[in-house]
């Protein structure tokens, strides 16, 4: 990688020359294979490989960018030729733009694997995944089955004027099923994943025919399942429910360009409190289970950021201009797609920290509510302004007298977050932080990994609809 590291040090020294007062250039080589069983027939077999710089300036006290696939000095010196025009175009139309202050920084992370996932025959890959998809069909109930393997490879190297010089290598592989059932006419489906920063060593590890085979047998149930009488209820959630609302309708409440722009619940919010004593909020790059963030795309050491600490909000989540434009300090949160966009402020694993309660005890004094699953959500909606959140989760289970009783499909939750984190009065002592090599957080026409999770958590007030 010589040859890149000599281009990203050309593309530094143009920019200096051109007049820039801080320059970084990010070199990104990604791959990605995606194998699709769809009701046994291999679908396809997808792979994609791409190559770029992106090069950021700061001149004219405005920033600019611009990227190229093409890895020449000819290319690279047109694209910082064009990141320095757009800050004349753009000089005196925005906040002035100042360079961050840190210390010079040279390191390289690679996340754990045994065997690369690119390195396996891709006739053993399509094997996997038809055996995989076989294990799907338990029964004449199901109608329907989509089974894939995803498999990543990232790496990126950052270099900046002011002497941070990092790379990543994150290798990323998982399994997905979608199952549909149906039984006297109700159809059931149920969509889920499972994802782990690794080499094909964990593919290699696990019994995913008995994985597709617990998807199908929960779509069933599913279908055999009536739907919860809508109302507001004590609940339990999972790990995998607990990370969703944390990071959709908390999380990106808490990154600093929407907090800067307004449309944030949490706009002048620091000190005060926004949830339950019980309630410690952590964006991460290095937990277990999540992605691998150990830098951010500017650069920045990614280190655990306490966003709320016992129920008081203590930190927005920052890139170098939130930091500079809120007064705080840069988080290791600026985060882009690829080469071919700047770094927005984007979460990393958001997570909250476990407590002390087993979930026997989590569930024993409810004597009427639900415990909300995770597998099998399908998504759902949120407004960062207002707070509020809908989404659509997993086949649950009701909650009566203290004991999980009947399953119950098409089950929804519904809320303000701020109304939800302080009605927290239980907090789990298990732990789980997920990701995903079948898509990430959407921002800014931005696609990233990220990772989310925590404990089971006991909320007393929630309301829970059926959407059937």
């Amino acid at each position: 990688m010589s040859e890149i590291a000599d281009l990203l040090e050309y593309a530094l020294r143009k920019a200096e020359k051109l007049g820039a007062s801080f320059a970084d250039a990010r070199y990104q080589e990604y791959s990605y294979e995606n194998i699709v069983v769809d009701n046994r027939v291999l679908k396809s077999y997808s792979s994609t490989k791409s190559t770029g710089i992106g090069v950021r300036v700061i001149a004219n006290k405005t920033w600019g960018f611009s990227s190229t696939t093409e890895l020449t000095k000819e290319a690279v010196k047109r694209a910082v030729e064009k990141a320095v025009k757009i800050t004349s175009a753009a000089a005196g139309k925005s906040r002035p733009a100042a360079p961050p202050e840190r210390k010079p920084l040279k390191r390289d992370e690679k996340s754990k694997w045994l065997k690369d996932p690119f390195q396996v025959d891709p006739e053993e890959k399509v094997k996997f995944v038809l055996e995989a998809h076989e294990g799907a069909w338990i029964g004449s109930e199901i109608v329907s089955s989509y089974t894939r393997l995803g498999l990543q490879k990232d790496y990126r190297r950052y270099m900046s004027t002011d002497g941070v010089n990092v790379s990543t290598t994150v290798v990323l592989v998982g399994v997905a099923q979608v199952s549909v059932a149906r039984i006297n006419g109700n159809m059931e489906r149920v969509p889920y994943s499972e994802s782990k920063v690794a080499g094909y060593e964990y593919i290699e590890s696990r019994d995913w025919s008995q994985f597709t085979g617990e998807i199908s047998q929960l779509a069933v149930d599913a279908a055999k399942a009536k739907t919860p009488s809508p109302g507001t209820y004590p609940v339990v959630v999972d790990p995998e429910v607990i990370g969703l609302l944390l990071h959709e309708a908390f999380g990106h409440a808490s990154e600093g360009d929407l907090v800067e722009k307004g449309d944030s619940v949490l706009v002048g919010m620091l000190g005060k409190k926004v949830a339950s004593d019980l309630v410690t909020i952590i964006d991460d790059g290095l937990v277990e289970g999540g992605y691998y963030v150990p830098f951010d795309d500017e650069g920045t050491e990614k280190r655990p950021v306490t966003v709320v600490e016992r129920g008081v909000l203590k930190s927005y989540l920052h890139s170098f201009e939130t930091a500079e434009r809120l007064g705080g300090e840069p988080t290791g949160n600026g985060r882009a797609q690829d080469f071919n966009n700047m770094p927005i402020v984007r979460q990393t694993n958001y997570y909250m920290k476990p407590g002390d309660m087993s979930f026997e005890e989590l569930i024993e004094d409810i004597d009427y509510g639900f415990y909300i699953k995770g597998r099998g959500a399908t998504g759902g909606q949120v407004d960062t302004g207002m707070g509020t959140f809908t989404f659509s989760v997993g086949p649950s289970y009701i909650i009566e007298k203290g004991e999980l009783k009947e399953l119950v499909r098409g089950v929804t939750i519904s809320g303000l977050i701020l109304e939800t984190l302080k009605t927290i009065d239980g907090v789990g002592k298990d732990f789980q932080v997920r990701t995903s090599v079948f898509g990430g957080c959407g921002k800014s026409g931005q696609m990233v990994r990220v990772g989310d999770g925590g404990p089971h958590v006991r909320v007393r007030k929630m309301t829970v609809g059926g959407a059937r």
